[in-house]
This record gives structure tokens, C-alpha cells and sequence, in this order.
């Protein structure tokens, strides 16, 4: 009994000291805490400040921009404090506690590139935007402030890197607060990801700007202005075309020619782009763009102006009238003689829409020649920089504007942020139509075109489609005093045209028709991708189709794991109205379709479809189907 009163107090004080120990830096460590209570908090303020800042930058106001990327800085330093000072370092080194600590940390660094990358936009956004912008003037670009926005987006763009590989490191894996700090991680992960893929895209093409606009040496260019009345698999016929010669930055035009000038007009031959199909024999300048991409059909182009005029050009620029009527959305409106006002609303129509207004074609010809540097002026005028580049962005997307350059480090730069014209090269099921006028007509002008792909996907990924073309010639009626002569003549109502189907690869032709009359199965080769031609004639308000069945050997991803990964591309061709899609998918039985893209909807097991009233994108889905169990 004794020895055991002795020994009891020892082994009390023992666990005393302990958690009287443990308690003190319990305390302490809860002291340190206290700014971790609050980084959330900032964080959030920092994320509603950076998404003010581009509320008020697209509406135009740069001082709330400024002001809301100050207030942004001031949180994600807060942030900073809280998980890099001390108090982050000694939670760091406790078990358990310090994997998330450290994922905290790594979204703090993320969001610290975020705001610098928001900083830097803000700072370079006056030179390239609004009324004091400096980036163009005078017919020219500003080589300074054009040198400061290549370092900007730079920097920008190395921060939003630095963010990206900053999520990275974030885990979900920790005990209790793991969860949230994933889903942290994937939220900030979906909206960074595009924006810096977005920069990575203009970082290529600003490093080569002062290049493009002669800061090194003297450019010379031709840019061709396409008519969208009359089509080419790669676009409108070029009509119109004009030099022009850029150094250091300045522009200046030579003298705009119609492609129907005796000289231009002759056939010729030259040396043709290797491997095109579309080049046999002599061609025109006019003629000299039958094949879908511009890296073919511009170089074309310009080995057909160099045979003809003796002058050399380093690339092509090729506008039509829908692309400098978006342009004039923003610019405002042209003054024209004999036409009036020409604004977005109805330059088009008044330019390429009714041949039957004009005196002659010598009065149809001077208005294009008038019309043509236009589209440089407009670009080049002061302010409105990021829109008008905005707005050639989205030209390229429906395929109204393109560019072809000589320089293959142009040219990838060009390539990068989509402004080339170029076919999809996926190897799964893609969407490609294009029609070439056959008649000399301008009645590609009211062509209403629609695009129906029903797809039926086959447990090894390959697919069966059967492809309906339904085309419209909406023209208004004859009105000249002599029968209309259906070909040759721009007043002509009628459509005659050759439809390209462009199709996956590796595709085999089952069954063609057109207007119902069978065409057979034999397929040509474009660099590798299948094609088909198919000829229509439209008589005015008359509608023609034309079906394709084919088997596509990889329409789908099958890892051989229940899963099949259906994978589409579309391009569009730049008509005036917008060409209609749909497409339907049906996976094999006993599959269910998983999440949708956006435009996509479910439509019975295992079945998906897309609709999009008027193509002017160039989109790419992906869509997965999982086998139940049985």
C-alpha cells in the first residue's frame, strides 16, 4: 500500500506535463492560424475582384478595371502573408495537417500569377484599346507600343503557366479538408486552362508581329478581297486584289485591280502547289482557289499574281464582304458614291446581294476597287484595337478570313491562334461541305444550306453515317428583259455548283446520290483525307439533296474497357447564311452516354444530337459511352 501511495503521484505528473505541453501548443499553434481563418475570405475577394476587372475591361472602363485589380492584389497578398509567413511553415511540419497546408500554399501561388497576369493586361490594355490607344495609327502600327505588348502578353503568360503547374501540385487526398481543396483546384483548373492555352496562342503570334509589320525589312503582301456570292471550297472568288508593302510598321497600298482585268484574266500556268488536285492545266487567278485550305489555295494564288505581274509578295491576306462588314460593327459605316451609307447592316447585301441595282459590271467593278483597302484602313485606324482583333478572330472561326505566309515561323504563328483556313487534320468522324460555283452566277448569295450526319457507333469504334446535304436557292425573282441565261452572267438567278464533301479518314463509300440520281462510290484524295464530288443545279426557290452512306473506320476512341469516346470536328464554309448542322449519335445497345458538351442534348438511350442553326465555329466534341452491366 505505501509503495503504492509513492509511485501513483509520479505517473500523474508525467501525463500532466504532457497535455499541459501539448495544450500550450495547441494554443500557440491556434494563435498562428488565426490568418489561415481568413484566407478564404480573400481568396474569394481576390476572385471577385480579377472577374470585375474583365467585366469592366470588355465594357471599356480601365480605371474600374484598375481599381478592381488593385483590390484583388490586396487580397491575394493577404493570402500570401497568411500561408507563407511563419504561421504556415510550423503547421507545414505537422502530420497530417501539413499536406493540406501545403496545397493551400500551392493555390495561394496560383492565385498570386493570376492577379500579376491581371495586373499586366490592365497596364497594357490603354496602348491597345480605347480612345488614347497608341498600337495603330496613321495607317501603321506603332512598333513601340507593339514591342511593349509582345513583352505584356509574354509575361502575362508566363504567369498563367506558373498558376496552371501551381494547381498541379494541389492533391485531394488529404484528411477532412481534401475534398474541398480538389474541388478548389478543378474549378480555378477549367476556367485557367482556356485562358492560358489563349495566351500561349497569342504569345506565338505577338513574337512575330514586328516581323509581320516590316520592323525588320520591308513586306510585301496581297490582299484579296473574295466575293461570297460566287464560292470556292476555300471561300469566296477572289475579284479583287491589292499590293501592299509594309516597313516598319507603315502601310502603303498599290493600286487595286479586278481580277477580270484583260492581264489578270488570262489562263496561264505556273508552277502548282505540290500535291493539289484542284490545279490541272492553265488557271486564272480567279480560278487559281479551288482547293479548301488557304496554305494551298493562297500559295496558288500568289504563283499566279507573281507569273502575271512580276512582283514578288511574302503572303496573303484574304477578307471577304461578311468579314469587313463585322468590321465596320465597330469602326461605323463608309461613305460610299452612287451606294450611300454602307454599314454592317447592309454592306453585304448592297455589295455582293443584288447585281441587278448596278449600271454595268464597270460600276459593279470601281465600287470593289474603291472597297478594297478598306478592310487595311479600318484595321489600322486609332483605337478599337482588341475588338477589331476580336473581330478577325471570329471571321477566321467561319472561315471569312485567312492568312497565308511565306515565312514557315509566320506562318505557325498564324496557324496557332487560327487564323490559317485550314481543315481539320483529326483522324475521327468530321463534318465538311463545301460547294464551288459552276455557273459564273452570284447566286451562292442565298444558298441555304443544311447538314444532317446520322451516326451509328459499333462496339469497335467504327461508325455507319448516312449523310443528307439539303440546298436551297432562295433567290428572288428574274427582273432583266431578257430570258434569264441560267450561266455566265452575274444577274442570273440559278445555282449550278459542285458539292466537296470532305470526309474521315480512312472513309469508305457505300452509296452517293444527287437530286436522286446516283454517283457512285469513288473517292479522291486530298493530302490524305477522302473526298467526294457531287454536282447540283438549282433552279431559283428550288431545293436539291444530295446523301452519302459511308463507314467510318474511327469514329470512336475503343480502349477496349466498355467505354467508346465518340469524337467529332466541323468546319464550316463562309457563305452568307450560315450552314445548318445536326447530327445524331447512336451507341451501341446497352450503352449510356455520359456528360454532354455543351449544344448537346440526350435523346433516348444510348442516343445524343447536336444542333446548330447557323455554323460559324470550328468546333471539336468528345463525348463518352459506358456499357451497363448486364
Amino acid at each position: 500500500m505505501p509503495s503504492s501511495r509513492r509511485t501513483s503521484p509520479r505517473r500523474l505528473v508525467r501525463p500532466a506535463t504532457v497535455v499541459g505541453g501539448l495544450l500550450l501548443l495547441l494554443v500557440g499553434l491556434a494563435l498562428l492560424a488565426i490568418p489561415f481563418l481568413e484566407a478564404p475570405g480573400h481568396a474569394e475577394g481576390a476572385r471577385t475582384d480579377l472577374e470585375a476587372a474583365r467585366d469592366s475591361l470588355s465594357a471599356g472602363d480601365v480605371g474600374a478595371a484598375e481599381a478592381s485589380v488593385q483590390s484583388a492584389r490586396r487580397h491575394a497578398d493577404q493570402v500570401q502573408d497568411a500561408m507563407q509567413g511563419f504561421g504556415g511553415d510550423v503547421w507545414s511540419l505537422i502530420p497530417v495537417v501539413g499536406e493540406p497546408v501545403s496545397d493551400v500554399r500551392h493555390l495561394g501561388n496560383a492565385l498570386d500569377h493570376l492577379t500579376a497576369a491581371a495586373e499586366v493586361a490592365v497596364q497594357a490594355w490603354p496602348a491597345v484599346n480605347g480612345d488614347d490607344a497608341t498600337l495603330f495609327a496613321d495607317r501603321g502600327v506603332d512598333l513601340p507600343t507593339l514591342e511593349t505588348l509582345v513583352g505584356a502578353v509574354d509575361e502575362a503568360s508566363t504567369h498563367l503557366d506558373a498558376a496552371q503547374l501551381e494547381l498541379g501540385e494541389v492533391r485531394d487526398s488529404s484528411i477532412g479538408v481534401g475534398t474541398r481543396l480538389g474541388d478548389a483546384r478543378d474549378e480555378a483548373t477549367e476556367v485557367l486552362s482556356p485562358v492560358a492555352a489563349t495566351a500561349r496562342r497569342a504569345r506565338s503570334i505577338t513574337d512575330v508581329l514586328p516581323d509581320l509589320f516590316g520592323a525588320r525589312g520591308e513586306r510585301t503582301y496581297l490582299l484579296a478581297l473574295l466575293n461570297p456570292s460566287e464560292q470556292r471550297f476555300s471561300g469566296g472568288a477572289p475579284l479583287t486584289v491589292v499590293p501592299m508593302e509594309v516597313t516598319d510598321g507603315r502601310l502603303s497600298m498599290g493600286e487595286a485591280r479586278d481580277t477580270t482585268d484583260p492581264d489578270l484574266f488570262r489562263v496561264g500556268r505556273w508552277e502548282r502547289v505540290e500535291g493539289n488536285p484542284f490545279h490541272n492545266g492553265k488557271l486564272r487567278l480567279s480560278t487559281s482557289t479551288y482547293a479548301p485550305d488557304w496554305s494551298v489555295s493562297g500559295e496558288e494564288l500568289l504563283r499566279g499574281w507573281e507569273r502575271r505581274t512580276d512582283q514578288e509578295v511574302d503572303g496573303i491576306v484574304v477578307v471577304d464582304m461578311v468579314a469587313l462588314a463585322d468590321m465596320l460593327r465597330i469602326t461605323g459605316p463608309v461613305e460610299t458614291e452612287g451606294y450611300g451609307t454602307l454599314g454592317a447592316d447592309n454592306f453585304t447585301a448592297t455589295l455582293v446581294g443584288d447585281y441587278d441595282k448596278y449600271p454595268d459590271n464597270e460600276a459593279r467593278k470601281d465600287l470593289n476597287r474603291a472597297i478594297v483597302p478598306l478592310f487595311a484602313e479600318r484595321l489600322l485606324d486609332p483605337g478599337d484595337g482588341l475588338e477589331k482583333i476580336e473581330s478577325l478572330r471570329t471571321s477566321a472561326q467561319a472561315r471569312h478570313f485567312a492568312m497565308w505566309m511565306r515565312d514557315p515561323d509566320l506562318q505557325s504563328a498564324v496557324a496557332d491562334i487560327g487564323l490559317a483556313g485550314e481543315l481539320s487534320d483529326t483522324r475521327h468522324d468530321y463534318l465538311a461541305v463545301f460547294n464551288q460555283n459552276t455557273n459564273r452566277s452570284k447566286a451562292d448569295f442565298w444558298q441555304e444550306r443544311t447538314v444532317a450526319s446520322e451516326v451509328r457507333l459499333r462496339e469497335d469504334g467504327s461508325a455507319q453515317v448516312r449523310l443528307t446535304i439539303s440546298v436551297h436557292n432562295d433567290s428572288p425573282p428574274y427582273v432583266q428583259p431578257f430570258p434569264d441565261p441560267r450561266d455566265g452572267t452575274y444577274v442570273t438567278k440559278w445555282n449550278g455548283m459542285t458539292l466537296g464533301v470532305f470526309l474521315p479518314d480512312g472513309a469508305v463509300l457505300t452509296s452517293a446520290t444527287a437530286a436522286g440520281r446516283p454517283q457512285g462510290t469513288r473517292l479522291f484524295d486530298y493530302y490524305g483525307r477522302p473526298y467526294k464530288l457531287l454536282r447540283l443545279t438549282l433552279p431559283p426557290g428550288t431545293t436539291r439533296e444530295a446523301v452519302l452512306e459511308y463507314d467510318v473506320p474511327a469514329a470512336a476512341v475503343a480502349p477496349g474497357d466498355g467505354t467508346l469516346t465518340y469524337r467529332l470536328d466541323a468546319t464550316p464554309q463562309g457563305l452568307v447564311v450560315p450552314q445548318a448542322v445536326s447530327v445524331d449519335v447512336r451507341w451501341p445497345e446497352g450503352y449510356e452516354v455520359g456528360e454532354l458538351p455543351e449544344g448537346w442534348t440526350r435523346t433516348g438511350p444510348g442516343r445524343a444530337a447536336y444542333a446548330d442553326p447557323g455554323l460559324v465555329t470550328q468546333p471539336s466534341f468528345s463525348i463518352t459511352g459506358s456499357a451497363t452491366a448486364p
